[in-house]
């Protein structure tokens, strides 16, 4: 019988079935990967953003599936208790073409992380606070790239005043200074209607931006529980115990305001992880540590191409050991993620959204609470960096390194627990803006606000500027052939 995957086993094959031939050692078995896609704001349908997404990445891409198999962009859809709601399912693939990471090719699970329902409700109270937040600013606290939009925005908000105060004019003025046609009622009428059509598009998409950038008290319940479900997703994922059923690689891909969301994620599950974290000298992690650590002195001490990808290099071998080790650790020793994909995302804007001006959001990283590419390397104290040159973590001529020394037990170290970015690499997507609606005013380089580490890939590159909005478009499949393919190597499916 033919399998899933539309091959014979070798046991059966030409119609005959026979003993296999002893063998040292199982050939591999085909891999399997996790791809965790978080969604963007927006009144969002279950299961419709990842649906068109894993069509784009593996059932039109044909670079990635197995040439002579029968139907290989074939995908089925099946419930999983992982998503944690009856009303998510999990997409899964026929095997790939093999690569140097997948000798066998690789089978890949698309799972949505869902969390629209969890952030209806904002009123409008709460989004009229959160626009006096970003309108009361100085300019000089208005990024460059955002103040045609805030412009914009100063403009919307000015004419519904206007039509306000109009509607509000005493009849016997109004008469006096307007034509006949034009009736104080048709006046009320527009800003009625304006406020009503502004009410319902901000509570439908921007009010989940509110609930979630806004650490206010009315806020505090929705960021949990959004944080909760895809703690728990990660947590399934981890949790196999079967080998061949266990998860060789999770990804973690987003969109728009999802992907502050998944930043948040992958801060707080590797900040659980602490068997992840830990390490001792001069074992195969140890050594793939301070590898870590010299190309992360190297690309903030001289950032550029070659030190990024020197950088990732190190990222994706510490990373790979993880993965290795994973299902000898224990459950809180577990590290499977090896990326970050970030799609359309508004953290390029974080000084503007997340913080008081550039200033507070450095303040912020310096302080660990915003992880960042390369992680934050910490100044070692007098005595250490004796110990650290011992144990060969201490790069040549450096006094700062991501990993510490536990003080109850000299002979392990551990990366601190804002070092998510030590074993995961992130790339970031976005699409250059023009005119305001024009290309993603939404999203834009991140390399600069969260670190040298971060590949920044510009869909412009090689393509004409977009000639509409586009922050929806991304893995449209109707993007030119340039732009496709710019996504599918973010996305990196084959993990080239």
């Amino acid at each position: 019988m033919a399998s899933e995957t539309g091959e014979q086993p070798d046991a059966v094959k030409d119609g005959v079935e026979r003993e296999e031939a002893p063998s040292k050692a199982a050939p591999a078995r085909v891999a399997r990967q996790a791809y965790v896609l978080v969604h963007g704001m927006g009144e969002q349908i279950p299961m419709d953003t990842v649906k068109g997404f894993a069509e784009t990445v593996w059932s039109l891409d044909p670079d990635v599936q197995v040439p002579s198999m029968p139907h290989a962009d074939q995908t089925w859809s099946r419930p999983d208790g992982r998503t944690g709601s009856l009303e998510l399912r999990r997409i899964t693939t026929r095997k790939s073409r093999t690569t140097h990471s997948f000798p066998k090719g690789v089978r890949t699970d698309f799972y949505e992380l869902y969390w629209a329902d969890l952030t209806t409700g904002s009123t409008w109270e709460q989004f009229t606070s959160w626009v006096r937040y970003l309108l009361f600013r100085p300019w000089a606290k208005v990024p460059v790239d955002v103040r045609g939009a805030w412009l914009c925005l100063w403009a919307a908000s000015i004419l519904v005043v206007a039509l306000g105060i109009i509607s509000l004019i005493p009849r016997s003025i109004w008469g006096a200074w307007t034509p006949d046609w034009l009736s104080q009622g048709l006046v009320a009428a527009a800003a009625a209607a304006l406020l009503a059509f502004i009410h319902r598009q901000a509570s439908a998409t921007f009010g989940r931006v509110v609930k979630y950038t806004r650490s206010r008290p009315d806020n505090i319940a929705a960021r949990k529980a959004a944080r909760e479900r895809g703690l728990a997703l990660l947590s399934a994922l981890h949790a196999e115990e079967d080998p061949a059923k266990a998860y060789d690689r999770v990804v973690l891909v987003s969109h728009s305001l999802g992907t502050i969301l998944a930043h948040d994620l992958l801060a707080y599950f590797w900040a659980r992880q602490e068997g992840a974290q830990s390490f001792e000298p001069n074992t195969a992690k140890g050594t793939a540590v301070a590898a870590l650590e010299t190309a992360a002195a190297a690309l903030q001490n001289v950032p550029s191409e070659a030190t990024r990808a020197a950088f990732r290099a190190a990222q994706g071998q510490l990373g790979r050991l993880l993965r290795e080790q994973s299902l000898s650790a224990k459950p809180e020793g577990r590290w499977l993620i090896s990326d970050l994909v970030t799609i359309g995302s508004p953290l390029t804007h974080a000084e503007f959204l997340l913080a008081d001006g550039p200033e507070d959001l450095a303040k912020r990283c310096y302080g660990r609470e915003l992880p960042i590419c390369p992680p934050h390397r910490e100044m070692l104290d007098p005595q250490l960096v004796t110990a650290a040159a011992a144990a060969g973590l201490l790069p040549k001529n450096e006094t700062r390194l991501i990993s510490y020394r536990y003080a109850q037990n000299p002979d392990r170290w551990a990366l601190h627990f804002a070092a998510p970015f030590a074993a995961v690499r992130w790339t970031n997507v976005y699409d250059p803006a023009r005119f305001v609606a024009q290309g993603d005013m939404i999203s834009g380089p991140l390399a600069e606000n969260f670190g040298p580490g971060i590949a920044d890939r510009d869909m412009s590159a090689g393509n004409e500027r977009s000639r509409r909005f586009s922050h929806t478009l991304y893995w449209d499949a109707k993007q030119t052939p340039v732009r496709l393919k710019i996504i599918r190597d973010a996305v990196n499916l084959l993990d080239l």
